[in-house]
């Protein structure tokens, strides 16, 4: 089994930073299912995701917000040329 990290050790974690709501937004876009549970705060189980994914999710979306793949998934426009 791969580790995992939970919401709020990813948001920790990542680099650049992602808030928890957006490492959940991510977790919901790309449907990842939680990979285990780890004991949390007032005896409830907190869902664990596979951490690989994870960074490979906060990769992709990284390289999309900068523009890195501007030209690779979404070709220039000859109208804007």
């Amino acid at each position: 089994m791969s580790a995992g990290w939970t919401v709020r050790e990813a948001a920790e974690e990542l680099d650049p930073r992602m808030d928890e709501d957006r490492v959940k937004s991510m977790i919901h876009a790309f449907a990842y299912e939680p990979i285990g549970q780890r004991a949390g705060g007032r005896g409830r189980p907190v869902p664990e995701y596979d951490q690989a994914a994870i960074m490979r999710a906060h990769a992709a979306i990284t390289a999309v917000t900068a523009g890195l793949l501007l030209g690779v998934i979404c070709p220039p426009s000859p109208l804007n040329s």
